[in-house]
């Protein structure tokens, strides 16, 4: 049978939410599912009863370099079959019902179709705010604009596979924010895309992981990411998307002083347009003298 669905889970050092995971996933014959473990501790994981390893759908990539989710991700992407991929991350979940949602979707020629995603806490499964400001806007109505360059997560979406092979796009092999510029890459080169107001996935929010705990190296790597988004932006002449980089500076700052204030400026001078460094001291300079003024009026 053809596979249909390519689902990639990149896995590391958390066995019982991949398991979760996994179990919110049904078998069927047309859905790949592939883990790629990207050189979990022993310590940690029972590689003799590895989550999936008891499902004939599940393929299990176990990769020793420790290069990160998205050379994990990268490892899935080289072995997906199916003709569209999904993305999950192995401490969210999707929803009950997620593929009925998906199939809708299964024989149309687009080239993205995005949908709305809940987020809850991990270990209380109590709702919270999402990070992402779009998603209660996704809808078969909407402005698709709104999302392009905005929404950048692999997760909630289906994403085809001849689209990603055509233009060869892959992961960022980084720390953190490995996806930002492969959601920027599909985005760009999506020429049909679609929106669904249906709820197919789960984020959770973990204190301890990549994307909500405060590391000096995550921090940074976003910095770098950040600017590296915001150079393509510019390529591509949609400097009305850009990011206001310099924040993810100034999260260096807060967390870790002068020190990674510094660290993460000589990443920003580096990485980031000229134009935008120039716009962005232009704006503070502007704003500090601004409040200087009032101050001696006061």
């Amino acid at each position: 049978m053809e596979i249909l669905y390519s689902i990639i889970i990149p896995h590391k050092d958390i066995p019982c939410l991949l398991q979760r995971c996994l179990d919110f996933i049904p078998s069927r014959d047309d859905v790949q599912i592939i883990v790629a473990d990207d050189d979990s501790s022993p310590d940690v994981v029972d590689f003799a009863h590895f989550p999936g390893s008891d499902r004939t759908d599940v393929e299990i990539l176990f990769t020793k370099e420790g290069r990160g989710a998205g050379y994990a991700r990268n490892c899935g992407l080289a072995r997906a079959k199916g003709r569209w991929l999904v993305f999950a991350d192995a401490d969210d979940f999707f929803l009950p019902g997620f593929l009925n949602v998906l199939d809708t979707y299964r024989n149309t020629d687009y080239d993205l179709i995005t949908f709305r995603a809940e987020t809850v806490d991990s270990d209380t499964l109590a709702p919270v705010p999402s990070r992402q400001i779009h998603n209660g806007k996704i809808a078969e109505d909407m402005d698709l604009e709104i999302l392009k360059y905005r929404n950048d997560v692999p997760w909630a979406k289906m994403v085809s596979a001849e689209l990603v092979r055509r233009y060869r796009i892959c992961f960022d092999e980084t720390v953190a924010a490995n996806d930002a510029m492969f959601a920027a890459y599909v985005d760009y080169h999506a020429r049909k895309v679609a929106a669904c107001s249906g709820y197919v996935y789960c984020v959770t929010v973990r204190k301890d992981s990549l994307q909500y705990g405060v590391r000096s190296d995550t921090l940074l790597a976003r910095v770098k990411v950040a600017c590296r988004y915001n150079r393509f932006l510019l390529d591509i002449g949609r400097s009305d998307k850009v990011l206001y980089s310099y924040s993810r500076v100034t999260d260096c700052r807060k967390h870790f002083g002068s020190k990674g204030y510094c660290r993460a400026l000589c990443i920003y001078l580096r990485f980031e347009s000229w134009k935008n460094v120039y716009r962005t001291f232009a704006e503070l300079l502007k704003s500090k003298f601004h409040c200087t003024s009032i101050t001696k009026v006061l």
